[in-house]
């Protein structure tokens, strides 16, 4: 009799064991579909451009090309004025608005004011990178894991009735801040969030290395 009931409290133990890892392995699975339920649906990795010695991302992690080749964009099309800035410079700012920070774009707007007010929108606008002046790393400073400064230096030329009034050179320290706020409207999640010093001329020093280039070629 005392075997049977031996057998019998074993048996008892074992389901009570078998119920036990049944209770454990459903919260694992409870868990884990939580956890499955709160991963993000969309992320974001930026590739580098140059691959042949291999790439390292972390996700949300920005490489500095594509910070500066999204202001490059941006800050482009914010320039470029084909009929004239009365209406394209104004149309530019609302198109983009969800790439510039609102700080930058109260700042966009003065600037449209100050041109307005000095007769300056009346012409056609072209902003292009200088084609000596590429990206290098040095152009991206790494402010924070938030936030980058990026150094274009570009070339602007401004037209009037089909005349040239102004072909210059400048160099637009531009702060670029991480912008995670509508992905359907901005899909970077990044935007500009205006100059991180003011802009400076360089034409002098374009024409003395264009000048450079011309006598090298020469000789």
């Amino acid at each position: 009799m005392s075997r049977v009931k031996r057998a019998l409290d074993a048996r008892d133990a074992h389901l009570w064991s078998l119920r036990f890892v049944i209770v454990v392995l459903v919260g694992v699975i409870a868990y884990a579909m939580y956890g499955w339920s709160q991963a993000p649906k969309r992320i974001k990795v930026d590739i580098p451009p140059d691959l042949r010695t291999g790439s390292s991302r972390g996700i949300e992690e920005r490489h500095p090309y594509n910070v500066y080749g999204f202001g490059l964009y941006i800050w482009q099309q914010l320039n470029n004025w084909p009929v004239a800035g009365e209406k394209d410079y104004s149309a530019n700012i609302s198109r983009l608005a969800c790439y510039i920070t609102p700080r930058f774009q109260a700042e966009l707007k003065r600037d449209l004011d100050q041109k307005g007010r000095r007769a300056e929108l009346a012409r056609t606008r072209a902003l292009q990178e200088m084609f000596d002046r590429p990206y290098e790393p040095k152009r991206v400073w790494v402010e924070s894991g938030e936030s980058w400064v990026a150094y274009y230096d570009v070339s602007i030329k401004e037209t009037y009735r089909g005349e040239t009034v102004k072909d210059i050179f400048v160099r637009y320290p531009i702060r670029i801040v991480r912008w995670d706020t509508d992905a359907e409207c901005n899909p970077w999640g990044l935007a500009l969030d205006g100059f991180y010093e003011e802009p400076v001329r360089l034409e002098q020093q374009a024409k003395d290395r264009l000048a450079a280039r011309q006598e090298d070629n020469l000789s």
